[in-house]
C-alpha cells in the first residue's frame, strides 16, 4: 500500500509518520524531496502506491500526517471521530491534513475540516499571484482584441479595419470576490489608474481599505465597464451572473472569468456571444475540455486558455515546496501551521 520514500529510513523515537497519498509525481517530489534537514531528522514520508485500493481508516490513523493533492482518494470522514488507537507519538497533538494544492472538496470530507482533532491546511498564496498575471493577461488580450488582430495578419489581412481596442487606463474595474487572486490582481493593475470595485459579502470592512465597496451584484455591473471574477462557488454564487446582469455592461464591457465557470449562467454566457458586443477572457468553462467547435470557443470577442491559469512550471512547484515544508516546520513545534482550513473557509472554497 505504501512504501519508503527510499532513504530508508525506519520511524524511532521522535519520528512522525506522513503517508503522502496525492499520485501526482511533482506533487511528490515537491513534498519529498530535497528535505531541509530540521524535517528530514523528524519526519517519515511513504508513498500510497496508487495501484492499490484506498487505504483503510484503520491504516490511515497510523499516520501522523497526511498529504493530499491532486488525485488523491477521498479521506473517510470517520477519521474525523476520536479514537484511542490512533498511532502518534506526540499523544495530545493534533494531526495534519498537509493539502498540497487548493480545492478539497472532493478529497479532504468537511467532517475532518471541523474535528478538534485535526489541523487542514492548503496552498494558500502558493499560485494565486501566477493566476492573478493570467487573469491580466486574458483582460489585456481582450482589451486590445490581441487574438483577432494575430488571426487577421494570419490570414493574409495586414491593417484590415478592426474595431477599436480598449484601454485599461482609467477604467473602472469592478472585482467579484475579494480573495487572494483578487488582490494580488488589484495590484497588477495599480499602473493603469483604475477605479476600483469590490462587492464581497464576506469581507470586513477593514480587508478593503481605500477600495470603495458596492453592496449589490448589480451596482457592481452598473458602474463597472471591466468585471473581474474572483468568487467561490457557492449555492449562492453558483449562476448569480445572467442575462440581467451581462446586459448591465456598456458596449465595450468586458469580463474575466479564472474562478468558476459556473459563476456565470451558461445560457447567458452563450447569450452573450450571440447577442451582444461584450467581451471574455475565459480560463474556466462549463464542460472541459470544452467543444472545440462551439461558438464560445470560436468567437473573436473571447480570449480562451485551457483552465491554466497557475501553471508556470518549475516556480509553481517551488512554491508549493515552499510552503509545505514551512507548515511543515510550524507543526513540528506546536505553531499553527500558514493557511489554516475551518468550516467557514471551507464552505466558500472555490
Amino acid at each position: 500500500m505504501a512504501r519508503d520514500n527510499g532513504d530508508a529510513r525506519k520511524r524511532a523515537d521522535g519520528m512522525l509518520r506522513a503517508l503522502v497519498l496525492t499520485p501526482h509525481p511533482d506533487l511528490r517530489r515537491a513534498v519529498t524531496e530535497e528535505l531541509p534537514e530540521d524535517i528530514a531528522d523528524r519526519i517519515t514520508f511513504e508513498l500510497y502506491e496508487t495501484g492499490c485500493d484506498p487505504p483503510s481508516p484503520q491504516t490511515l490513523r497510523e499516520y501522523d500526517i497526511l498529504v493530499t493533492g491532486w488525485g488523491a482518494p477521498t479521506l473517510p470522514g470517520e477519521l474525523a471521530e476520536e479514537r484511542a488507537d490512533a498511532a502518534s507519538i506526540l499523544p495530545g497533538r493534533k494531526r495534519y491534513v498537509l493539502h498540497l494544492t487548493g480545492e478539497m472538496r472532493s478529497i479532504v470530507p468537511r467532517e475532518i475540516v471541523g474535528s478538534p482533532g485535526w489541523i487542514v491546511t492548503n496552498w494558500g498564496t502558493a499560485i494565486s499571484r501566477f493566476v492573478a498575471e493570467m487573469n491580466l493577461a486574458l483582460l489585456l488580450a481582450a482589451a486590445r482584441r490581441i487574438p483577432e488582430a494575430g488571426r487577421a495578419i494570419a490570414n493574409g489581412q495586414w491593417k484590415r479595419r478592426l474595431a477599436p481596442g480598449t484601454t485599461l487606463y482609467g477604467k473602472v474595474v469592478g472585482l467579484y470576490g475579494y480573495g487572494r487572486i483578487a488582490r494580488d490582481f488589484l495590484r497588477l493593475l495599480e499602473p493603469f489608474g483604475c477605479h476600483i470595485l469590490v462587492y464581497d459579502p464576506y469581507v470586513a470592512d477593514h480587508e478593503i481599505p481605500g477600495i470603495e465597496r458596492v453592496h449589490t451584484v448589480e451596482e457592481l455591473f452598473d458602474r463597472a465597464s471591466i468585471v473581474s471574477l474572483h468568487a467561490a462557488l457557492t449555492p449562492e454564487t453558483d449562476g448569480r451572473i445572467g442575462h440581467d446582469l451581462l446586459a448591465r455592461l456598456p458596449e465595450d464591457g468586458i469580463v474575466t472569468n479564472t474562478a468558476r465557470a459556473r459563476l456565470i449562467e451558461e445560457d447567458a454566457l452563450i447569450w452573450a456571444v450571440r447577442r451582444t458586443s461584450l467581451r471574455f477572457g475565459l480560463d474556466v468553462y462549463h464542460s472541459e475540455p470544452p467543444d472545440h467547435k462551439s461558438e464560445l470557443v470560436r468567437c473573436d470577442r473571447v480570449v480562451c486558455t485551457p483552465h491554466s491559469g497557475g501553471e508556470v512550471g518549475a516556480e509553481m512547484y517551488e512554491q508549493i515546496r515552499h510552503v509545505a515544508h514551512e507548515n511543515l516546520r510550524r507543526y513540528l513545534v506546536g505553531d499553527n501551521p500558514e493557511f489554516l482550513i475551518d468550516e467557514s473557509v471551507y464552505d466558500r472554497m472555490t
